[in-house]
């Protein structure tokens, strides 16, 4: 590889045939070019989070987490634990005391936080969730979706697709989305800890969230990720459109979202005042079923293409907010969670 080399931590799920779900990618920042460096036996690693001390990689394992040990390199070194927590464990995260790490569970409708020690997990806390909304069948019952660290680095939210919540943990402090039926997904906080972001699945939304401790979550705006939405019903499910992850730019002046089916990353202004979103652009993407997306540095981005089963490298134009294929990593098996650390940070 020619340029600096950045490490991947990359997330498949497993059959089989495939059983090697977790693996590590080197990726070559000038060029774009990735390869594959070591596979680990990890069944659905769905999403994965590293320690805030930068020494131990979580990665969901279908029904629970395991844990790794991480060399002073980055790479994977051995395996250190692992914990059954339930039916489909699809999200992970450090909380920042570094002695806990938090997770959602979509299939069983719960989330929680798991105590955590030189990567051994212990007393696992449970929080179900109960009900359904008014999209069937995708909310027949609770999906959490998401358990995130809250700005004030205590506390953490659960977002439940199913139930149309966010719920804030340890308090089971309960906010209601909206339109309903429009499915949260992901939710990511801006660094000034008054703005949050909220990619809804089923209604393929984007919405700007004002948060405080004592007013929770307040709607500012909402605008539809998909270029031609339904102008009769911003909240009908279309299995074949369905919006997937939701990231700032690393200046923190834009907020983008992956759009499955359409194949895309659009991208939007915000006021960071107000609140406000505006859209800025669109980028139709090769391959199929974008699920995952990172920035990697200022302007080198990597989306997992779950369906066409390839890792994309994408560069980004922060003046335009469009993006320009460099390479793509092809072979793969259901790729679904990209994560990258500094190693300067380590």
């Amino acid at each position: 590889m020619e340029g600096l080399a950045a490490l991947i931590y990359l997330g498949c799920y497993a059959d089989a045939q495939n059983p090697l779900g977790l693996k590590t990618v080197e990726l070559d920042t000038a060029t774009g070019e990735m390869r594959i460096t070591s596979e680990h036996r990890v069944s659905n690693a769905i999403y994965q989070a590293v320690s805030p001390d930068g020494k131990t990689l979580y990665s969901c394992t279908g029904d629970g987490l395991a844990s790794f040990q991480l060399a002073a390199d980055g790479s994977i070194a051995e395996r250190t634990d692992e914990i059954a927590l339930g039916k489909c464990v699809c999200h992970v995260a450090a909380m920042q005391d570094g002695k806990h790490v938090v997770f959602a569970d979509y299939t069983g409708g719960f989330a929680g936080s798991v105590e955590v020690s030189g990567g051994r997990f212990a007393n696992p806390v449970l929080h179900r969730h109960e009900g359904c909304g008014p999209n069937l069948p995708r909310q027949s019952h609770a999906h959490c979706h998401q358990a995130l660290p809250m700005p004030d680095g205590k506390s953490y939210c659960v977002v439940d697709l199913g139930l149309d919540e966010v719920v804030m943990y340890p308090e089971g402090r309960v906010f209601k989305t909206s339109p309903v039926g429009a499915g949260p997904r992901h939710l990511a906080f801006h660094p000034n800890g008054r703005l949050a972001f909220l990619a809804s699945e089923l209604g393929n939304l984007v919405s700007s969230l004002s948060w405080s401790d004592k007013d929770g979550f307040r709607l500012i705006a909402s605008l539809p990720t998909r270029e031609h939405p339904d102008p009769s019903d911003i909240t009908a499910s279309d299995s074949t459109n369905l919006a997937a992850a939701i990231r700032l730019s690393p200046d923190m002046k834009r907020v983008i979202v992956s759009n499955r089916g359409e194949n895309s990353l659009a991208a939007y202004d915000f006021d960071e005042t107000t609140g406000q979103i505006k859209f800025k652009e669109r980028t139709k993407l090769e391959g199929s079923w974008p699920r995952d997306f990172i920035f990697v540095d200022e302007t080198l981005v990597l989306v997992a293409m779950e369906r066409s089963g390839e890792i994309l490298s994408l560069r980004y134009n922060s003046m335009t907010g469009a993006f320009t294929r460099l390479s793509a990593l092809r072979g793969l098996n259901r790729p679904v969670s990209l994560l990258h650390i500094s190693r300067k940070a380590r």
